[in-house]
């Protein structure tokens, strides 16, 4: 099984270098009066608000590679000058926008991160996050959902999140584009920890539009891939990368429009690995168990691989940023991030076996099954 992990080393360093970054973030929570830091955390969505708003009106775009005053800004993006300059000495303060004369700015390393034509921007992210559909559901719901165990976002919008996004296809594009910028957030690296190579065709469930699966093919010029997601998600997918990739990789990729928990493409063989990117983690126990029946079907007589990329928690003393992750998906799903009891408790009597546990340069764990 060794010969599916690559870069051992590298992970290695990765791992360590989070768990540096882990310790030194939970300095302030140590050095800062309990009052104090209460009070910094009752108040943060103050901050994400600006960034919210400094991100929609596209300021960042605005000031480009140049510094501007923020009455030149005001009057290119028509806003009231004290309060834009207000609101960017707040971001600045935090490291989002410089502050390079008074009341004059220009972009930091950190805001570069918001500009639409930066191919590396985090914009839809941020965007998606902060919109009224993903801040509702904590802001009214919550508590009560807390006493009734109920899901607040179906709570707020009367509807499950894809079901919602099938009905609003403005809030599914800025979804869909907030999924393809998570390579954006995290780097591609990760994908280049497990040996591809190793196979002969890829199938990748709930694979968005396609950016993981065809960064793989250009790695691996042997290897197929099949993207399956939902229609609306394939339909823009189909031609999303005309133009964008080479002809040779395109040509390599199918995308197949689905309903994994109805049914996923089948195997064609034991070179096939099926892949599930951030995908379990959104689903119920019993929707997870419905989607591994579906695939223990799609496998057939055949014994391909299952390549699980989700987080797996700690058992107590749960890292920050994985325990948030856990919250939105209560806020938003019938998901969860799972330890690996629970992982396991999931896998039982699946027809699955895990057979290892990888690292990876991400904050998710490889997950690695075979059918029984």
């Amino acid at each position: 099984m060794q010969h599916l992990s690559t870069h051992p080393i590298k992970v290695w360093l990765y791992q360590r270098l989070l768990a540096l970054a882990a310790k030194i973030q939970g300095i302030p929570a140590k050095v800062t009066p309990p009052p104090f830091r209460l009070l910094q955390i009752g108040s943060a969505f103050w901050q994400s608000r600006a960034l919210y708003v400094a991100t929609r009106l596209q300021v960042a775009e605005a000031l480009g590679d140049t510094q501007k005053s923020t009455q030149a800004l005001a009057d290119t993006l028509g806003l009231h000058e004290d309060h834009l300059y207000r609101l960017l000495r707040l971001l600045a303060s935090l490291g989002i926008f410089h502050e390079t004369a008074p009341c004059t700015f220009a972009n930091s390393p950190a805001s570069h991160y918001l500009r639409e034509d930066n191919p590396a921007n985090i914009r839809a992210m941020i965007l998606m996050h902060n919109s009224p559909e993903m801040v509702r559901p904590w802001l009214e719901p919550l508590e009560d959902c807390l006493r009734s165990g109920d899901i607040p976002f179906k709570q707020t919008h009367g509807a499950d999140l894809f079901s919602y996004m099938d009905a609003h296809p403005a809030f599914d594009r800025l979804f869909a584009q907030a999924m393809d910028s998570v390579e954006n957030l995290t780097g591609i690296a990760f994908l280049d920890d497990f040996n591809w190579g190793a196979f002969q065709r890829v199938i990748d469930v709930g694979g968005s539009r396609g950016h993981k699966a065809l960064t793989i093919l250009k790695a691996h010029p042997h290897l197929r891939a099949i993207v399956f997601d939902r229609p609306q998600v394939i339909a823009e997918a189909s031609t999303a990368w005309q133009g964008k990739v080479a002809a040779d990789v395109l040509e390599r990729v199918t995308f197949q429009a689905g309903d994994m928990l109805e049914s996923i493409p089948v195997a064609h063989s034991d070179g096939d690995v099926y892949a599930f990117s951030a995908i379990f983690h959104g689903l119920s126990d019993a929707d997870s168990r419905r989607l591994l029946l579906n695939l223990k079907h799609a496998c057939g007589e055949k014994r391909p691989w299952v390549l699980i990329g989700d987080a797996v928690l700690a058992e107590m003393q749960v890292d920050r940023t994985l325990a948030s992750f856990d919250m939105q998906m209560l806020i938003g799903t019938a998901g969860r991030e799972r330890t690996l009891s629970e992982w396991q408790q999931l896998l039982a009597g699946s027809g699955f076996t895990l057979v290892k546990v990888l690292d990876a340069r991400t904050f998710a764990k490889f997950l690695v099954l075979r059918r029984e």
